[in-house]
């Protein structure tokens, strides 16, 4: 381990030190200084003080979303949930259950006992007299001796609730607190509003039902995942509905790491921020030397630093190519384990020649790491042909809004590392063996070909805040793809291709062209005239181009091989092409 020192002993906020906090020189009334507070003293007590030379450090990529499920448990980690309002509680009133605590400033004369009396039945036998023993004659509402009281709190099942007082100070006011979740309302309404789920169409809701949980969870920073994160996210979803003030934490034993959803700010969604412990990947450790000269390791030999994630939420938008984006990373930082101090420099999730790197290890059964196999399987290794194929798929899942949105030359990049490995002859007989995952990964890559290649006409879409050319210049550009993807469009996926075409609808949606699309004569004006032309020559191009795609469906329907890996400078694969 580093230094003797205690973590974040240097940490200065509102210009006193944590300690200072600690034994009561002052009281916290602003919300965004309790935020600040709290997360030094999770962190702390959360992630710092467990850790240990065999601590299982989450990997970058977990942070990264989508998120995955979590297959591993340590009940011997730090697990808590907690809610703060920016206000007074007023218990019968309030929208959820809790055990209501007292400040002992409040008059009651027996309210450190009933205080105590309310925490220690949540709590195990053997926890129960070191709590006496250290907290029985302290105020545990005051915030002073919070630092020491979460060290059983983390031993509680369910959330703890922190509000202002009558004197507007922030205590602890709550313990055994239950988030409402009503899961099943919440999951058809955003269904409903999203366009994936119609009335009484119970094949529609089986097919899109997962879509739209992993939407509406990760739109809070979660997978599908234990019931104390889904609550979390969905209380917090009631809350900002509420228009009500508030912060709430998660820490789960099986993540490792802390969730913050602010919702001080009056938006539609919390502010998203994620922290965890991190090992540093050596080829970054050893470009930014300054990491280790500056004390910011918390367990240099490991590379172990603090790293902290903060995101951004998408609204749900059915005209992206992959919709699956509800999600993110907008900053980076590392915190310095003693004075709190943050590093933003380093990207450390979004590096595209680490990212490659990566996908060159996988391919070569090099890689070290894990990930989640449909849901289902926790894969630790590459070695055999069997787990690399399992992982290139699992790995393109969950990175295909990133390789989708790359530029052509990153995304041809990782297409010839891909196909260095599943088109390599020398293993065509291992590829035998293991022929569906084999086509499962070829599918994928060329799925997520398609999307990449779709990407000009979804930017030509979306005319976000004045980005894209003006009315005209967009159609003639939309046109310039039709007809330059023209041979292979009608080979794409269905619901690609149906994308495509929407993308294409959404362009003609400009007020203007709808008025002269009703025409059926040229119009007299020469500039009307060229547009009008070039609507026609996109309505006649659209046309063809479906009219051969159902006949490439329906070849395909007969069991004529869909081509799966697209040529890279092409003329167009025949229906037939392996």
């Amino acid at each position: 381990m580093a230094e003797k020192r205690e973590f974040f002993s240097e940490v200065r906020l509102d210009g006193l030190t944590l300690a200072a906090l600690k034994q009561g020189a002052a009281s916290i009334q602003d919300r965004y200084l309790l935020k600040d507070f709290l997360e030094y003293v999770h962190i702390k007590k959360g992630l710092l003080a467990p850790y240990h030379s065999r601590y299982p450090l989450i990997e970058p990529r977990e942070l990264l979303p989508s998120f995955e499920k979590n297959f591993a448990e340590y009940p011997d980690l730090p697990s808590f949930s907690l809610v703060a309002f920016n206000r007074p509680l007023s218990y019968q009133e309030e929208i959820f259950q809790f055990d209501l605590l007292h400040p002992l400033g409040e008059g009651k004369k027996r309210a450190a006992r009933e205080n105590l009396d309310k925490i220690m039945p949540h709590l195990d036998r053997d926890l129960r007299p070191l709590l006496s023993r250290r907290l029985a004659s302290r105020d545990l509402t005051d915030l002073a001796h919070y630092d020491e009281l979460v060290d059983f709190l983390f031993h509680m099942d369910r959330a703890q609730v922190i509000a202002r007082d009558r004197q507007g100070d922030f205590r602890l006011l709550g313990v055994y607190a239950s988030f409402p979740s009503d899961l099943d309302t919440e999951l058809k309404n955003i269904g409903r509003s999203l366009g994936k789920f119609k009335h009484l169409d119970s094949a529609t809701y089986e097919q899109e039902r997962y879509f739209v949980y992993a939407f509406l969870m990760e739109l809070y920073g979660f997978p599908i995942a234990a019931e104390r994160r889904t609550s979390a996210a969905l209380f917090a979803r009631k809350l900002s509905r509420l228009k009500e003030p508030y912060l709430i934490k998660v820490l789960g034993a099986s993540d490792r790491t802390i969730t913050s959803l602010s919702g001080f700010e009056q938006k539609r969604y919390p502010l998203v921020e994620k922290t965890a412990l991190i090992s540093l990947p050596q080829g970054l450790a050893e470009v930014h030397p300054h990491l280790k000269d500056q004390g910011f390791y918390v367990d240099p030999a490991r590379r172990v630093v603090i790293f902290k994630v903060t995101y951004q939420q998408h609204k749900y938008n059915r005209f992206n190519v992959l919709e699956d984006r509800a999600l993110a990373v907008v900053k980076q930082e590392i915190i310095h384990p003693y004075h709190g101090g943050r590093d933003a420099g380093l990207n450390i999730l979004k590096d595209t020649k680490r990212f490659l790197k990566d996908l060159t290890d996988i391919v070569r059964g090099e890689y070290t790491g894990s990930i989640s196999y449909k849901r289902t399987d926790l894969l630790t290794s590459t070695k055999t042909h069997e787990d690399r194929l399992k992982f290139l798929f699992a790995w393109l899942t969950k990175n295909q809004r990133r390789l989708g949105t790359y530029s052509p030359e990153s995304f041809d990049a990782a297409k010839q590392i891909l196909n260095s490995y599943l088109l390599k002859r020398d293993y065509r007989e291992a590829f035998t063996k293991h022929a569906e995952l084999h086509r499962e990964v070829l599918q994928r890559v060329a799925y997520l070909t398609q999307a990449q290649q779709l990407q000009p006409l979804e930017k030509l879409a979306q005319d976000e805040g004045g980005r894209t050319p003006g009315p005209k210049r967009r159609l003639a550009q939309a046109l310039a793809f039709l007809e330059t993807q023209k041979g292979g469009l009608p080979y794409f996926y269905p619901d690609l291709f149906d994308k495509c075409l929407k993308l294409w609808d959404q362009i003609l949606a400009y007020p203007y062209f709808k008025k002269l699309t009703g025409q059926t004569t040229p119009p007299a004006s020469p500039y009307r005239r060229q547009v009008w032309e070039m609507l026609d020559q996109g309505r006649k191009m659209a046309a063809e181009l479906k009219k051969q795609h159902l006949k490439v469906q329906a070849e395909a329907s007969r069991g004529i091989p869909f081509p799966l890996v697209l040529p890279e400078h092409p003329r167009p694969p025949s229906p037939g092409a392996a």
